[in-house]
């Protein structure tokens, strides 16, 4: 404690600078408050502070910083704070409580935009540590601002269950019901972290997996309609069709991770969901295409499917009638008047899986296929077209079992197994025994 100071604006003004802070007590004059202090700092600037025990500890509470607080003022909240003390209220935690409510209210009142930008900055950091792909990020992004985007301006904390309903319900009015679901999902992310989320009640909906999948005959008018496009919108669409994998994958295949002496394309974790690399065996038409792709390639071309015009550097699918996918697939009359009854490129992916298990292949085979990380999730998909096998097999089985077994001419025992054919194979049965007539 320094003495030989008044405690009064000349005395302040006068007071020494020094290495160490130290300081001057308010004492001895008529208005003086027993436990206000002036404090020193090295870096010249001067506080008030009041001390005084409380619960049988010292408590220092900072009111102000001289000049800014006259001597008066300091003196008077001084008085107030001992008066709160000595109720039993310590002013430091106080004005914690305050700082902290100050906090959580600054917390409650940012927008859903700055929601979804640190939704994106915590991904960003996943993305880092090899948690998320940079691919699910992309989805989210462009999932945000297609369809939710137009609600970034509101307040967090204003946004209702009700308003979370009718904002959920207006989606699924103009969109399917995946989008719907992929919106719920983002949605629920980003109001994870607030005190409440507005989206934690509604449910994702039921059975909105699609199920479009290519017959043989409009197989056969996509590969008519892509002889009138550009070699590598061929290659890449015949390369979609032949290997069964995401477009994404397809698209941005690059030659460092094709091995021509085995005929495998590997592809890595960074374009796919699961967590480990994804191996394609590679067929004679997959392997002609880039032999093709590799004689056009230029020195050095990282993809084998390049695009110098587009942002990534290789082919992308584009919305609009100027797409290669839209004019494809009118020029094949695989467009329906409503939006949902257009053939998507990821219907090429459900066709080649289909059919492979459609004409004899199993469930485990089509899964290492596609790539899932886990054969429950291509059980679910194409378990109902693997059923009618084992629905054909059984009901021979049976025949022979009961004594019902047609040991009849070849024609007798084809009628018994058209029996046993499901409703779709009857059809495609019937297309063809009509062209050989």
């Amino acid at each position: 404690m320094e003495k030989g100071i008044s405690f009064t604006k000349r005395g302040f003004e006068q007071a020494k600078i020094t290495k160490k802070r130290y300081r001057i007590a308010d004492l001895g004059q008529r208005d003086s408050v027993n436990g206000l202090l002036l404090e020193v700092m090295p870096s010249g600037k001067r506080y008030f502070r009041f001390r005084r025990k409380h619960l049988g500890k010292d408590v220092t509470v900072t009111i102000g910083l001289f000049p800014d607080i006259t001597i008066e003022q300091a003196r008077k909240q001084a008085r107030q704070v001992a008066v709160n003390i000595s109720e039993g209220i310590n002013p430091n935690e106080s004005k914690r409580q305050a700082k902290a409510e100050q906090a959580r209210q600054e917390a409650l009142s940012i927008t859903v935009q700055q929601l979804f930008d640190a939704y994106v900055a915590e991904f960003e950091i996943k993305i880092k540590s090899g948690e998320r792909r940079p691919k699910s990020l992309k989805d989210a992004q462009s999932i945000w601002a297609k369809h939710l985007q137009h609600i970034g301006h509101l307040k967090a904390e204003t946004i209702t269950k009700t308003d979370a309903d009718n904002f959920i319900k207006r989606i699924i009015t103009n969109n399917s019901p995946a989008i719907r679901n992929k919106c719920l999902t983002l949605l629920k992310s980003m109001f994870n972290e607030q005190p409440l989320n507005p989206f934690a009640h509604i449910k994702k909906l039921a059975d909105t997996k699609r199920e479009r999948i290519l017959s043989e005959h409009e197989v056969r008018r996509l590969l008519e309609a892509l002889e009138h496009e550009p070699q590598i919108y061929q290659d890449v669409v015949m390369m979609l069709l032949v290997t069964g994998q995401r477009k994404n994958c397809v698209f941005s295949m690059e030659w460092k991770e094709v091995d021509h002496t085995r005929a495998v394309w590997i592809i890595p974790t960074s374009k796919i969901k699961s967590k480990k690399p994804h191996a394609v065996p590679l067929t004679k038409e997959a392997m002609d295409i880039l032999q093709r792709r590799s004689t056009e390639a230029n020195t050095g071309e990282k993809f084998v499917f390049p695009n110098e015009r587009s942002q990534s550097g290789h082919v992308i699918e584009k919305a609009g009638k100027g797409s290669f996918w839209h004019r494809i697939t009118e020029r094949a009359e695989l467009r329906g008047t409503e939006k949902g009854d257009n053939v998507t490129i990821h219907d090429l992916r459900r066709t080649i899986a289909s059919w492979s298990v459609m004409r004899g292949g199993n469930i485990q085979t089509t899964s290492k296929l596609l790539g899932h990380s886990d054969i429950s999730i291509t059980a679910s998909t194409y378990a109902h077209l693997d059923i009618e096998h084992v629905r054909q097999e059984l009901g021979i089985t049976t025949a022979h079992l009961l004594g019902t077994f047609v040991h009849g001419s070849k024609v007798d025992r084809l009628v018994r197994e058209i029996e046993q054919l499901g409703e779709d194979e009857r059809k495609e049965l019937f297309q063809k025994v009509t062209i050989l007539a």
